[in-house]
């Protein structure tokens, strides 16, 4: 059984690398039409349906006319694709939370007198949506403008936007053409988990370590522990000349207090079967509110993906958190195994790995994850699972069910 599954894996084919010629056609149809020329193709292709099936006549009389109507607009797409000169720059993205609508902005400059001009964004993710933006209409030469197109947005992630267009219409307003104005990035954050109390961090004997950080009177020491290499937002006055000219990369001294003042937050991603996979997103989820959580108490000292480490220096915890979970890759319901395949090969090299520190961590460890582990590093532990458990001193098992609710309690 587990051969013929490993076999019907691998014969699913995979979308091609290249282009083909229905994406193109589809390209066609939603960059050069507009919604008054979708009409008029649609209403073309009906007549040629029901002339051919329905034996109406003069229904390929119709379809003859609007044929040679949409012929005689392509001169005129070309002459505005000729004579027109527009550019503009990507001048602002607005990420989004999932669910809601993402914004680019574009700034424009007319080289010549357009009468209509709009901002769209194309041939991305099935999983957005672009619309237009508002019309700028009456551009002389030489004038700018600033358009916002808008991007509907499902889930959480990192999408590539490889199309940000400028799209001047032809006269009659049933063609357009693009101009590229350049490729962007959108991130789509994770929707948080509201906590409106967290008493799991504090309970039990394994939570003494998380009391301190927690009271009001809590200060930092100053006395130094050792030395770490330099993150980006680290104080130079901070930075240990002596290992730096020693390796040839920058260290910086690290203090007692700075170690010990916060919470090293460690989000496992691993997976190690499919119900475990389609728990990832609630999950991540529930992440995002336990680290929202922390930072606005100001007691969320380091930050790990598995085993990567996340800079979260300085005053942009919030969104180094949000922007780091939104560039998870999503779970896949699948994976191909097979050792011959290249592709396979670099997609396993990239795995998440377990979270394994050079050095014992000064600060109390919260791990958030899918499946519990035994780790003498970690105190205390939240786990997404498909059913309700019975929970441990240093384990929480947290029903996926429990997360639908906006606001959870832990």
């Amino acid at each position: 059984m587990r051969r013929f599954l490993s076999w019907f894996l691998g014969a699913i084919p995979r979308a091609p690398k290249r282009v083909g010629l229905l994406m193109r056609l589809y390209y066609v149809w939603g960059e050069y039409f507009t919604y008054p020329g979708r009409a008029c193709a649609a209403l073309f292709l009906f007549s040629i349906f029901a002339g051919a099936f329905a034996g109406f006549w003069a229904a390929w009389v119709f379809s003859g006319f609007v044929f040679l109507f949409f012929l005689s607009l392509v001169p005129s797409l070309f002459l505005t694709a000729k004579k027109t000169k527009v550019s503009g720059t990507i001048s602002r993205i607005e990420h989004a939370t999932e669910g809601e609508n993402a914004y680019v902005s574009v700034h424009l400059q007319a080289g010549t007198a357009i009468d209509c001009v709009w901002a769209s964004c194309s041939r991305m993710d099935p999983s957005l949506a672009g619309e237009n933006s508002p019309e700028i209409c009456g551009l002389a030469a030489g004038e700018t403008g600033e358009l916002r197109a808008c991007i509907r947005t499902k889930f959480r992630g990192a999408y590539r936007i490889p199309k940000v267009s400028l799209t001047v219409p032809e006269i009659k307003g049933m063609l357009c053409f693009p101009f590229k104005v350049g490729e962007a990035e959108l991130l789509v954050y994770p929707r948080p988990k509201k906590l409106i109390a967290f008493p799991f961090l504090t309970a039990g004997q394994s939570g003494l370590a998380f009391v301190p950080l927690l009271m009001s009177n809590f200060m930092r020491g100053l006395d130094f522990a050792g030395v770490r290499e330099y993150r980006e937002g680290d104080s130079l006055r901070d930075l240990y000349y002596r290992a730096f000219a020693r390796y040839g990369r920058p260290f910086t001294k690290e203090f007692e207090g700075e170690r010990g003042a916060g919470v090293v937050l460690v989000i496992d991603t691993r997976a190690r079967n499919l119900r475990e996979k389609s728990l990832l997103e609630p999950m991540i989820r529930l992440a995002a509110g336990i680290g929202l959580w922390l930072v606005d108490r100001g007691i969320l000292g380091r930050l790990f993906v598995c085993d990567d480490e996340i800079s979260i220096a300085g005053t942009h915890a919030e969104s180094a958190l949000l922007e780091t979970l939104a560039r998870i890759p999503r779970a896949e319901i699948y994976s191909r195994g097979d050792a011959r395949d290249k592709h396979a090969r670099e997609k396993n090299a990239r795995e998440p790995e377990l979270w394994s520190p050079a050095a014992r961590p000064m600060g109390p460890v919260l791990r958030v994850g899918l499946f519990a582990v035994n780790d003498p590093l970690v105190n205390k532990q939240v786990v997404v699972c498909d059913k309700s458990a019975e929970s441990r001193d240093d384990t929480l098992l947290v029903p996926a069910e429990n997360l639908d609710a906006g606001e959870v309690s832990l």
